[in-house]
């Protein structure tokens, strides 16, 4: 059996024990090895260049990737993302070098399950990180609220439901959940995907009166939704609705931005917060 295709079949990485096993022949992986469509990363241990490293260096050591380094892999959002490997691994494996290692009571594969993978982040991520990644898991439906409450039990529980009590199923992406979070913790009331007549859903209201629209190119990049965005902001207009555009990557550099022209908003129109 083709190496290549063998390690693919095993996540891109494996041990030369299941490729042989799988059909691999010694001579080949060396001449994949040779070729550079294989690397070695350590003795008995290969994996297929594209690979992310972390994973490969979790493997090496007989841990799994997990916690924040993890998200990814599983398709959550994620912010800022950490320098250093998360690696999940039971007491019996020596303490890498690098990066940070979560303890468990049992082995993983090369990535931790999904449920470990948020136990991890609500114990170990700050609190608007966490909330960033275990929000994902509920507006994509791989959790419910309730189930990411169970996983919760236990040590850090109370800080846990902080992040847990914080989620919006109904939020859209990254730097809504982050502009939301923030208004809200400043004692702003603040509504998610407000539905409007004649105009559709609307990133943000803040206090029922402001309207907040994040500008990122991931969802406004195309021709046709640049001019819907135009029409659909006409018609605010039109209907005598406040709307402000707040560019996407700002609030991803600096989450707290997001206060700045709304503290203003409602200083400039004497807008008491409730």
């Amino acid at each position: 059996m083709d190496p290549v295709m063998a390690l693919r079949e095993q996540g891109g990485i494996a041990r030369w024990r299941r490729l042989r096993d799988s059909g691999v022949k010694a001579r080949s992986m060396k001449e994949a090895v040779d070729a550079g469509t294989i690397q070695r990363i350590r003795f008995g241990l290969y994996a297929v260049p594209d690979v992310v490293a972390e994973y490969a260096q979790a493997q090496a050591i007989g841990a799994s990737v997990g916690c924040f380094s993890a998200a990814a892999f599983h398709g959550l959002w994620v912010h800022r993302p950490y320098r250093g490997l998360h690696v999940s691994a039971p007491r019996t494996v020596a303490k890498p070098r690098f990066g940070k290692v979560h303890r468990t009571r049992e082995s993983h594969g090369t990535v931790v399950p999904i449920d470990v993978c948020l136990r991890q982040v609500l114990n170990c991520l700050p609190l608007r990180e966490a909330l960033v990644v275990v929000e994902s898991a509920v507006v994509q439906g791989r959790m419910t609220v309730e189930d990411v409450r169970r996983l919760s039990r236990g040590r850090g529980s109370k800080r846990a439901d902080e992040v847990i009590d914080a989620i919006d199923p109904a939020s859209m992406s990254v730097p809504e959940t982050l502009a939301r979070y923030v208004l809200r913790s400043s004692g702003y009331k603040v509504v998610c995907q407000r539905r409007i007549e004649g105009v559709g859903r609307i990133d943000l209201e803040v206090e029922d009166r402001l309207l907040l629209e994040i500008d990122g190119k991931a969802y406004h990049s195309d021709e046709a939704s640049f001019i819907e965005d135009r029409r659909r902001w006409n018609e605010l207009t039109l209907l005598g609705r406040d709307l402000l555009v707040l560019p996407a990557r700002d609030i991803l550099d600096d989450p707290e931005s997001v206060l700045r022209p709304v503290d203003r908003y409602f200083t400039c129109n004497a807008v008491a917060v409730a």
